[in-house]
């Protein structure tokens, strides 16, 4: 199946749109499709089919997802770069302590007759939208990207504690110890600049959910950046947090968008927020 674009010419629900899109595929399955990341609306996945979609926005149906030994879902993959959605739990690269157990050594297996080269990595601890290239050309123009601030990211955290709602910014500059410990330090040479803007979002029950946009991309920057507010993200026992309701760390790389490094077309990718993190704050949808 090719992948289906249509604008909403008047309010209905998301399963309502999809059968006009698929008439010929039961509600069953569109509701598969649904729940395996096949459809978006205004570009952004959205797996509600009672959503209610008003008209004039545009609703997609992608093509089949694929999952890399059962783990990685594949949501973007042409001959320049690869898109993919990490789970918590894993390494991006390799480390002194660990070698095969990355996404960066599944994909190289996966892609036998490909070079893969990482251009950002997320934490072990952090679930998200992570994005490779295949090419050195196409490495080197998406780093330029990162370096030039032109790549945008978009983070889900819930935090310890309750924050007023609004926006904000942290600032410092970020150093890494000799026990992998990165703190904030008054040396300006020795440290790196980190630079994250925060949303406030929802705070109740003594946790707060947050939306950040990283405009740097240090080692454990967002971490380091709510525990050093004073709230450190829920989970994150390594920067201080006193709780861990879900047994993982409440941080997703829910959205990035760049430009294509061969066509120079914007193109945003996301992955939904894990269910499990609504429960935390009795949110019946935490998409963005």
């Amino acid at each position: 199946m090719k992948t289906i674009d249509y604008c909403a010419e008047k309010n209905a629900s998301l399963l309502d749109i999809l059968q006009e899109m698929a008439p010929d595929s039961s509600k069953n399955t569109l509701r598969t499709w649904l729940q395996s990341g096949r459809v978006t609306v205004d570009g952004q996945l959205s797996d509600r089919a009672n959503r209610e979609i008003q008209a004039g926005q545009k609703v997609q149906i992608g093509t089949k997802v694929t999952f890399i030994r059962g783990s990685l879902r594949i949501l973007h993959d042409d001959d320049h770069i690869v898109v993919l959605e990490k789970p918590e739990g894993l390494l991006s690269v390799a480390t002194d302590f660990e070698t095969k157990a990355t996404v960066h050594a599944m994909l190289k297996r996966q892609f036998h007759n490909r070079r893969v080269y990482p251009v950002h990595r997320l934490d072990r601890e952090t679930s998200g939208v992570m994005l490779f290239a295949y090419t050195e050309q196409a490495r080197d123009h998406l780093k330029s990207q990162f370096e030039q601030h032109t790549i945008h990211k978009a983070y889900y955290a819930i935090v310890e504690r309750e924050m007023p709602l609004g926006n904000g910014k942290w600032e410092s500059y970020l150093e890494e110890d000799d026990f992998y410990f990165v703190k904030t330090t008054n040396d300006s040479v020795k440290g790196k600049l980190a630079i994250t803007h925060y949303q406030v979002l929802k705070a109740e029950r003594n946790r707060s959910l947050l939306l950040l946009n990283p405009q740097s991309g240090r080692k454990n920057q967002l971490r380091v950046h709510c525990s050093e507010a004073g709230h450190p993200i829920v989970g994150d026992k390594k920067y201080k947090a006193a709780t861990n309701p879900i047994k993982r760390v409440c941080l997703h790389a829910q959205k990035i968008t760049f430009a294509h490094p061969a066509s120079g077309k914007k193109m945003t990718f996301s992955a939904p927020v894990p269910q499990i993190f609504s429960k935390i704050l009795d949110c019946k949808d935490l998409s963005i």
